[in-house]
């Protein structure tokens, strides 16, 4: 028997934790590299049970569930508790094949009183909230109020996502009683003399305000912040805290799945921005109702794929209308040959609705179709469908 040798043992570790680490170098293309563990998806929850974002459902059972940086608890009764339907939520959890989640986070985009109102048509109002221009249409959801009460000087929590303008398209939206606000943004206008800066139309006096949670301490042009404070007379916003805002807390994931407006397309070829995020497509990307050449600032999109250095690595990207909903479940109920139910939603199609999978004569009882279409009404009564997908039950 060899004599044990620690040096040996030592050198034997030291060279086995390189050859690990040469082997994890980076990808160039969205087909490949190596990505992290588990899977993230940020989006809005379109359903419980446990929770479902952008169309994956997360079993919660032994989730942690963080609100505004608040750890709220553990599990499926604390997701029904602090989360609501149209909350954009970011998920972390294990991969696709079996969806857990560890850890889901909300952070809401603003919280403050609405200072005016602008009615753009009978399912659209685009409102200002805290200098934030907030639009609300047929994908709010609406709780506290509703579309055609929601007045000046309501305070409302909003949760949605941001365009390349700035503005929220609003998929939640609460009445509150809240007196402490929040607002979410880019530091842009910094004046470290006077301790101001803007977030958008927004003042932010800072000059009393817990800062270091802040990269050096201290806030920074471009740096995207959370600020929680209350608002003086003069309009502006007296910081009491100001944090790092909402984002991913992960540099690689081997699924990701993110919804959201293209902020900027200018970074290079094929390579873009979702919010915050770069994502990259390449010759292998597949593009769902729309091509490459649609991809500018201001399209709303679902991007999949392979997160690696910070990166998404785009599999597949689809496009979405701002005003586009989807559900989908079996057929419940069939009114004419062009009027039909999916679940409890009335569908109604027409000559330039596309169908996968099947054609209109294949619409029956039990069916089980994905509809991606444009509610007729700020209630939702008809949903006119723009692509109807057959699913396997």
């Amino acid at each position: 028997m060899k004599a044990f040798s620690l040096e040996r043992f030592l050198l034997t570790l030291l060279l086995a934790l390189l050859l690990i680490s040469c082997s994890g170098g980076g990808a160039s293309s969205s087909s490949g590299g190596i990505g992290g563990s588990g899977m993230t998806s940020q989006g809005s929850v379109s359903g419980f049970g446990s929770i479902i974002v952008n169309g994956t459902e997360f079993d919660t059972t032994n989730a942690r569930i963080i609100v505004e940086g608040e750890e709220k608890g553990i599990g499926d009764a604390v997701v029904l508790n602090n989360l609501e339907v149209g909350m954009v939520v970011t998920v972390y959890g294990t991969d696709s094949n079996n969806p857990v989640a560890d850890r889901v986070t909300y952070n809401d985009n603003v919280e403050g009183p609405v200072e005016s109102i602008n009615v753009i048509d009978a399912t659209r109002k685009d409102i200002v909230v805290l200098g934030q221009t907030v639009i609300v249409n047929v994908v709010t959801e609406i709780k506290g109020t509703t579309f055609a009460d929601l007045a000046v000087d309501d305070v409302v929590e909003v949760s949605g996502f941001v365009d390349d303008t700035g503005a929220i398209w609003a998929t939640f939206l609460e009445k509150t009683d809240g007196l402490v606000f929040e607002v979410t943004g880019f530091v842009k206008n910094l004046d470290t003399v006077q301790e101001t800066f803007e977030i958008n139309n927004l003042t932010v006096d800072y000059s009393s305000a817990d800062t270091s949670a802040l990269p050096g301490g201290e806030p920074a042009e471009d740096l995207f912040v959370e600020v929680e404070g209350t608002l003086t007379p003069t309009g502006e916003i007296l910081a009491d805290s100001i944090q790092p805002g909402d984002e991913l807390d992960v540099e690689d994931a081997d699924e990701i799945e993110i919804t959201g407006f293209v902020t900027d397309d200018t970074l290079a070829p094929a390579e873009f921005t979702v919010g915050n995020l770069v994502v990259q497509t390449d010759a292998n990307t597949l593009f769902v109702d729309g091509t490459a050449g649609d991809i500018q600032p201001g399209q709303k999109l679902e991007a999949e794929g392979t997160l690696v250095n910070g990166i998404l690595l785009a599999t597949e990207v689809e496009f979405w209308e701002p005003d586009q909903i989807e559900v989908e479940g079996d057929v419940t109920a069939i009114a004419s040959p062009t009027e039909f139910t999916v679940g409890t939603q009335a569908v109604q199609i027409d000559g330039s609705t596309v169908f996968e999978g099947g054609t209109p004569g294949d619409i029956a009882l039990g069916v089980n179709l994905e509809v991606k279409g444009v509610p007729a009404d700020i209630d939702r009564s008809v949903l006119v469908a723009d692509k109807v997908s057959f699913e396997e039950n």
